[in-house]
This record gives C-alpha cells, structure tokens and sequence, in this order.
C-alpha cells in the first residue's frame, strides 16, 4: 500500500509548482473569493452567448483567459517528484478524472440522471460542474489493472456515453478549480484515502496489459486447417446477426466503450458460432480495436462460464436480423430507400439511346423519364389494354425535382426535337385562327362575323390558359392529346377555375384518367362543351417548392398519377451537351412516327405479364416493409411503367425485347424512389393522422409495455397512441423518479417494484 498522492498549483500558468494535494488545501481552494467570482464571471459570459449578445468564438476565449488567470489547478492523476508538471516524474495516483462538456441537457440533469446513487457502485468521490457551466468531471478510482485510457473506456460505457474526452489518459493533464456551488458530490475520505496502484505500462502510445502481454496463442489453434465456417445461421446471414445483436446491445460502442462490448458481443455470439473462438472472430467486426487486444477479449469470453440455455436477447436479434435479412432483399431488388437512385440499365433501345445520347451521364434518367409526355402527345385513339382488363390510355405527367442550377432544363432540347412536327402543325393552325379572330373582329354585325373553322387542333399550348380556353382547345383538338411544358410547377395554378379556389390537382387527376370535363354556359358566345381531358405536360421544381405545392395532396390520389424524376449528382462541373442539329431531329422524328401510325387497341402479352409480375413483387415487398405508403403509391405507378413500355413497345416496331423489359422495371422503381424520397415521410404522417383514432383521453403508457421493456417499445406505444417525437425524455423521468431501472448490458428497462405495488393493474 502506499499514501495516495495527487497534485495542486495555484495557477496552470506555474507547471513547476505542483505540489501534493491535502485536504486543506483543496477545499480552501473550493471556497476561495477568487475563485467563486471566476465562476460568476464566466456564467455571465455564457448567458449572454445564450441570449445572442457574445459569439462563441469570443466566449471560448474569454473563458480561457479567465480560467487562466483566476483558477488553480488540481492534477488528480498523479504526483510529480520534480515539481513539474510533465510525464517523465509522473507517479500514478490511481485515480481519473473523466470529462463530458457541452451537454445538450443541464450537467445537473446528467448527474441526477446517469450517476447520482451510484457513486459508490462507480468509483467515484468528486463530481462538480466544469468551469464553462456547460459540462461535468467525475473524479473516480482507475479500476485495478486498467491504464487511465481503459479506465475512461470503462467508464464511457458505464454511463452510456457515446462521447467523451480522450485527452485524459495523459498522467499529466489537470483541471481547474471550480467553486463549492458548483460541487455535486465530495467524499473527502475516498478522495483521499489510501490505495493500492496498480497502472499497465504504456509503450509508443500502445497501452500493453498483463494479459495482451501473454506469450500463449490468442485463439486456440485449429484442428483441421482447411476447416471453413459457415457464412449463415440457419440460412440468416451473419451480417444481419451481428448488426441485429449490435442494435440490442445498445448500438456499435464509441472509442471509450470498444472492449466491454466486444466481450458481451462474443459472449452472445457463442450461441450461433458453435462455441469456437476462431468462428467469432470470424464474424464480428473489430470496432477499431487493435487486433491482439480484440482476440483475447474474444478468448476470455469464450472462456467464460455460459448456460446452456439461448438467452432471449439472442432470440430477440435472430428474430430481428431474420425479418431485417428479408426487407432488405426487398429493397436491394426495389431499390427505394436506397441513398441516391437506382442506376439507369446499360442496355438501352435505339430510341432511348438516341433521345439520350447528347446529356452527361448523370442527366440521362432526368431526360429518359422526361421525353413520355410528348411522346404519348403523339398517340391519338391508341389504348392499351391493361392486366385489369381496362383500356388506357399514353396519358403522362413528369415533374423534374432537383436543386436550383442543377441542369433541369436538360430535357428541353429532346422534346423540342419529339415535339417538331406537333409544333410545325401547331404554327399554321395558329396562323390560321389569328386570320379567323381578325376577319371575326373587323365584322360590322353579328350576322356577318364566320364561323368558328372547325379542326383546327393546336396541341402544344400554354399554361396560362382560361378554363373556357382549355375546354375550347381540347375540343378543337378532336381526340388529341394537348401538350404543356412549364419551367416551375406553380405555373399549374393558372388554369384553377374562376378564381373560385378550386385546386388544379382535380384537373390533374381527369388528365391521367382520360375524364370528363366542360363547363355549360347560356350565353351564345360563351364556351359550352364536355370533352374527355387528354394532357400530357411536363414541370420542374426544387424539393422544397415540390412538396409545398403538393403539400394538399398527398392522399387524394394526384401524386401517385405524376411520374417524377430528379437530378443525382456529386459532380459540380458544367455539364457538356451534343448537338441537337437537323440531323438528330430528323433521326426522332423517323422514331416517332411509328406513334403517329399508331391505330386501336394494342396489345403486348407480354408487358402483361412483367405487369403482372411486377404487382406480386410490390405487394409482398410492401407487406415486408411493412409500408402502406409505398403500396398505395406502387399501384399506379406500375400503371404508368406499362404505358411507358407500351411506348417503347411502339417505338421498337412492336418488338417486346430484354432492353424494353428493363428499362420498364427501372423506370417504375426510379419513380417510386423519387417520389419515396420527396413525399413519403409526408404521406406517411397524413396517412397515420387519416387512420388516427380519437381516444377521450391519454392512459398511463407502462399499463402498455411489459415489465421489461426496450425505448423501441415505448416509442411504438407512443405511436400508437397519436403521440410523436422520441420517449428518450419521459424515460428518463421515469428514472428520475423511480418507476423503471435500466440495464446497461441488455439496454432495457424494468419496472421497479415500487412502480408495480402502486400500480398492480397496469403492471
């Protein structure tokens, strides 16, 4: 044994005073003057950084300049024989400090919270609130056979911190003084009672423990050296087991945790890894850890006393990981919670190769996705007939999202070459009726002004457009299709009804449909007819503009109508553009003339039946996932990638080949991710408030949750009871205040035994 020895100066800025700490002297330095109006002065500091009145920046300077000049210094890892305050005369005094600062809640509320009453149980025998009042220090007992940086670690993990200050493991770090008030906790007689030290040697950075220091094999060696382990556990994918384990242990360990959770996880992995060391070290990643301290953390776990029986946690993970593996065999094959979109096939059909072949890489799904309105525009009196048994019609939507200066007006040369000879039609029919207005307007009388000529179809026309003029054009178009292209989705507002308010959205919806609409008037010059709408019309916007223009439309059924895509790209550079000359324009126009010939129904049996196909996929990757907002929305979009096949079916000479077929399952998951991506949060929140069920009143939600219980649970209570937002906060009151307790190792809590005599019922 031999007297616990740690340091004080009176100021950092004297490194060559330390000298050993008493009792004295540390608590007159708790209650000096100067250090309580130090305190007080950058309190004050911090509250005006609160109130917005000092940067930060100029508070962290303040601050150190005032702890300089008014704070001493304690060294409560060691003594020096020299007086100076450096490693080289360092003697270890068995003790640590260990730092969290810039607390998102009070440091008093993370004291009550994680450690008051278990001091004892921790080691501890000073805690206070750091000098800058937005931190704490615990002062504990390195336990025995632990270096100062394993003692952090330990610690890090008894408190469930994912972060804390690395810098301590140096012996000759200190900290400053801070005043009495600012004290949570002092035992002076276990600060300052006598201990045996028993530190690790610390060679080049590398601590080197008595057991890593081992002359023995860290694995025992394998009996049958071809031997090879099995990559599954009853066909689950060890992946899945050890990200599963990972999530009921509390998630993968930060820096300070690494050793205890490797051992917990090799403890639990035992039970899938036929008990064999060599097999787990195999499967569970290293987590940073140096690879000889990793392998005899997994030889003592293994070594360890175990029951036989499977613990639940592991049952638990093995369900989990089981229903995790199957979801994301769905995604990876759907590709919609991917983080960026599903790429563009390589094998493309001659149109598609030709429409895209003058945009960079990256803006080829943009313009792929983009030419279908106008080449649907096209089709006149062509059907399809879909798996249901109904006719459809080549009726497209397509909003482009992206940011601003991303290049989406990419698709605007491709469709002004699919759109050359609509526009070229359209221009002497507009000559044409501009002669009718003028004769019409210079007509002396009723009885002489002409009539209206008949068949004059303009089929590219604007946005900014009457509703009278909207029934009047699609009336003079005879059955064809009419054709807008909008720089902002906004610009869809201009054909709301009157003014009256009513939303455009219901237009929208009759365009996809091929729906009724017209207006009857009783004056003789005023607009009366009723026409099937046909309107196929591309838009772009931001995100932001996107979700906000349908932000009253998640549920009625516009959005699952609009086929969207986007621009996805790291590269910043100008995009480089190919020519669109005479002869490209010629090349489109040579294509879409077999959709001018076009004529009737037109079947594809075989876009049927990948129709077909595709639906069952959705429906059981939607059951996995559990997610009504993509089954909902995968109903028409999968509508809406038939019709795109039946064009290229068209395009292609009537010729279904493997390029059609894959560019179709593209095209719809590209969709689906582009519109998960821009509206599914939103969707589901509207769906989970139409389905939401009125209750008179809240009930105790421990009367839901088992008496053990995970904060996964409780969030899943909430939910379902209307409520949002994370219960980490209500937990920890229930902590606070004795209701549950919680276990670090299997990360769940308990309802205490008080809790449970005073509510029997809901227990």
């Amino acid at each position: 044994m031999k007297k616990n020895m740690f340091s004080i100066s009176e100021s950092i800025k004297t490194p060559a005073q330390m000298q050993p700490c008493t009792p004295e002297l540390l608590n007159a330095a708790l209650d000096s003057q100067q250090v309580a109006n130090t305190c007080q002065e950058i309190a004050k500091k911090l509250a005006e950084v609160r109130e917005g009145k000092l940067s930060r920046e100029a508070f962290e300077t303040m601050k150190s300049k005032l702890k300089a000049d008014g704070l001493p210094v304690v060294c409560f890892h060691a003594t020096f024989t020299d007086g100076y305050r450096h490693n080289q005369s360092a003697v270890p005094s068995g003790l640590s400090i260990y730092d969290v600062d810039h607390l998102q809640d009070s440091p008093r509320a993370y004291y009550y919270c994680k450690v008051s009453g278990r001091e004892a149980e921790l080691g501890i025998s000073l805690a206070h609130i750091s000098p800058s009042g937005e931190g704490i220090r615990l002062v504990f007992e390195v336990p025995q056979g632990m270096s100062l940086a394993e003692a952090q670690q330990w610690m890090a993990e008894q408190l469930g911190d994912d972060t804390y200050d690395g810098k301590v493991k140096d012996l000759a770090r200190c900290s400053f003084v801070v005043s009495r008030d600012y004290v949570l906790y002092y035992d002076e007689e276990e600060l300052f009672k006598e201990r045996e030290v028993s530190m690790p040697l610390e060679s080049s950075g590398t601590i080197e423990t008595i057991r890593t220091m081992n002359s023995a094999p860290l694995l025992p060696p394998s009996t049958d050296d071809s031997a090879a382990f099995e990559d599954n556990f009853n066909g689950i994918d060890y992946e899945h087991i050890v990200r599963a384990l990972e999530e009921q242990l509390g998630a993968a360990p930060a820096m300070g945790a690494r050793n205890n959770f490797i051992f917990a996880m090799a403890c639990n992995l035992r039970y899938v890894c036929n008990d064999d060391p060599r097999w787990i070290a195999k499967v569970l990643p290293r987590y940073g850890e140096e690879e000889a301290k990793f392998l005899s953390t997994v030889r003592s776990a293994c070594n360890r006393p175990q029951n036989k029986a499977v613990p639940d946690l592991v049952n638990r993970a093995l369900e989990c990981a089981r229903l995790r593996q199957q979801v994301d065999e769905a995604i990876k094959a759907n590709g919609v919670y991917a983080p960026q979109p599903p790429q563009m096939p390589r094998r493309l059909t001659k149109f598609m190769r030709l429409i895209t072949k003058n945009v960079p890489e990256h803006l080829r799904p943009a313009v792929a996705m983009g030419v279908f309105p106008a080449l649907g525009a096209h089709c006149k009196g062509v059907k399809f007939r879909y798996n249901d048994n109904a006719l459809v019609e080549p009726t497209f939507m397509n909003v482009l999202v992206a940011e601003m200066s991303s290049g989406k007006s990419c698709v605007n040369e491709p469709i002004n070459a699919i759109m050359a000879d609509i526009k070229e039609h359209d221009a002497k029919n507009r000559k044409l009726m501009q002669e009718y207005k003028e004769q019409y307007d210079t007509c002396p009388s009723d009885e002489q002004k002409p009539e209206r000529p008949k068949g004059l179809a303009v089929q590219w026309v604007k946005s900014d457009m009457t509703p009278a003029a909207f029934v009047q054009l699609m009336a003079d178009a005879g059955g064809k299709f009419l054709y807008t292209r909008m720089d902002e989705i906004g610009m869809l507002n201009q054909l709301k009804t009157n003014g009256r308010g009513n939303n455009v959205t219901e237009i929208l919806r009759l365009a996809y449909d091929c729906g009724d609409y017209g207006q009857e008037r009783v004056g003789t010059k005023s607009v009366s007819e009723s026409v099937e709408v046909r309107w196929n019309w591309n838009a772009s916007a931001t995100p932001g503009k996107c979700r906000r223009f349908f932000a009253d439309a998640m549920l009625d059924g516009t959005l699952s109508r609009i086929s969207f895509s986007t621009i996805f790209t790291d590269d910043d550079r100008l995009p480089v553009y190919g020519n669109y000359d005479d002869k490209f324009k010629k090349e489109v126009q040579g294509h879409v003339a077999s959709l001018n010939n076009a004529v009737g129904i037109v079947i594809c049996k075989k876009a049927n039946q990948l129709a077909a196909a595709m639906m069952e996929e959705n429906r059981q990757y939607s059951t996995l996932a559990d997610d009504d907002t993509y089954r909902e929305l995968s109903y028409r979009a999968t509508l809406s990638a038939f019709k795109r096949g039946m064009l290229l079916y068209l395009l292609n000479g009537q010729k279904w080949t493997r390029e059609v077929e894959e560019f179709v399952r593209w095209s719809f998951h590209y969709d689906m991710w582009c519109k998960m991506w821009i509206f599914g949060e939103k969707m589901r929140r509207a769906m989970d408030l139409d389905k939401a069920v009125m209750l008179p009143g809240r009930r105790n939600l421990m009367e839901f949750l088992q008496d053990s219980f995970t904060l996964d649970d409780l969030n899943t209570v909430r939910r379902a009871q209307g409520m949002s937002g994370d219960g980490l906060p209500l937990v920890r009151k229930w902590l606070q205040r004795g209701y549950c307790t919680f276990d670090h190792v299997t990360q769940q809590y308990t309802k205490s035994q008080q809790f449970i005599n005073k509510h029997p019922k809901g227990a």
